[in-house]
């Protein structure tokens, strides 16, 4: 038992702790995924290069950042050693 009383112990808090990282991360992948969704969709803009608008430049930036953040979380859950 701790000095304080606390039943809980360091890998509990450590397993908690992670378990709201994954979830903050995933969240984040999810919504910056709708987002660049939302804005490929999106027609007309100025123009940044040729036939590519602002809009679709951001929506493919931000799909690129949503599918590092799920490769993350994705290496996160799958890697074997757990601690």
């Amino acid at each position: 038992m701790c000095p304080s009383g606390s039943r809980s112990d360091e890998g509990d808090r450590r397993y908690l702790t992670g378990l709201v990282h994954q979830l903050v991360l995933a969240f984040l992948a999810a919504t910056s995924g709708l987002m660049a969704v939302l804005m490929l969709g999106l027609h007309g803009g100025p123009s940044v290069a040729g036939n590519v608008s602002l809009y679709a430049f951001f929506g493919y930036c931000m799909l690129v950042f949503a599918g590092v953040l799920a490769l993350r979380v994705l290496v996160l859950v799958f890697r074997l050693d757990a601690g």
